[in-house]
């Protein structure tokens, strides 16, 4: 608490200077990863470059955050590689995705990546573990118009399965992104009931910019006349790591009043991001 109200006493002491200049030291760009590689999928990657924190923000300086001239090497564990293909898609941030053609994301497989770029190199390395058992999907009712998604999983392995969830809502036309409270520890041969919580769509469109058919519903809500769709996958301990701080930073931006003191994890060599297997149960569809 003492902590909180010395940035407040801080920024009004700012608020009150007209004098203040801030100065930033020198900044170096770090090459920022945002990929991944599904059971039965082609690989993903999007690139950009990093930008200090007192940066300005407009169309121009966002644009040169952008890296569509990379060399991406994409290996597994039997030595096959394929170098991913650039391809643009102008509904996403940024624009352009790297993809694999002929390679697709295999169970208990170790998928690495090289980024080359501007003289330098990014690695990372990771594994699609063993996909969860589903063993119902239901909407839930909670009003006369709305309803909670829940799911029962089963744990088939040895140890502790960690879960990634992601979700479509057709109601809203949305893509696949995380649910609001993304990621689950399952513990060994169990089976536990899992509530899948509705969250808001952060994909930055930069031609369909609208307020969607859930502004002002309760957040963790689904409409009881929609489709939601839902992609359970596991993910190895490395790649839980760096998504739970993700997910913790991301939360914490809707209260001034929380802070991620772990911090935004990594797991790329040379560079920062994520770079995640993920073991996929087949494709969920939830109804009323």
């Amino acid at each position: 608490m003492k902590y909180i109200w010395g940035i407040l006493f801080s920024a009004v002491m700012i608020a009150c200077s007209t004098d203040v200049e801030l100065k930033q030291s020198d900044y170096e760009k770090q090459i920022v990863v945002d990929g991944w590689i599904e059971t039965n999928g082609y690989a993903n990657v999007y690139l950009t470059l990093s930008s200090p924190f007192l940066s300005e923000y407009d169309s121009v300086s966002i644009r040169k955050s952008f890296l569509n001239y990379a060399k991406i090497t994409l290996t597994n564990s039997a030595n096959e590689s394929e170098i991913l293909t650039l391809f643009r898609y102008d509904d996403f941030f940024p624009p352009f995705v790297f993809r694999s053609v002929q390679m697709k994301g295999v169970e208990g497989e170790t998928y690495q990546i090289k980024v080359e770029v501007s003289g330098k190199v990014v690695t990372a390395s990771t594994t699609i573990p063993k996909a969860p058992v589903i063993t119902s999907a239901l909407m839930v009712p909670v009003s006369d118009s709305s309803g909670l998604v829940k799911i029962k999983v089963r744990s088939v392995v040895n140890n502790t399965q960690r879960l990634f969830t992601q979700v479509r809502s057709i109601k809203a036309d949305q893509y696949f992104h995380p649910s609001r409270i993304a990621l689950f520890d399952i513990k060994p041969a169990t089976e536990e009931e899992i509530t899948i919580y509705r969250s808001k769509e952060t994909n930055l469109s930069a031609i369909n910019l609208k307020i969607g058919p859930y502004s002002g519903w309760d957040l963790y809500h689904y409409a009881l006349n929609d489709t939601v769709y839902l992609k359970i996958g596991t993910v190895d301990s490395i790649s839980y790591k760096v998504l739970k701080s993700l997910s913790m930073d991301n939360l914490s931006v809707d209260n001034p009043f929380t802070f991620n003191t772990g911090g935004v994890q990594s797991n790329i060599s040379g560079g920062i991001g994520r770079w995640t297997g993920i073991g996929m149960a087949p494709l969920q569809m939830v109804t009323k």
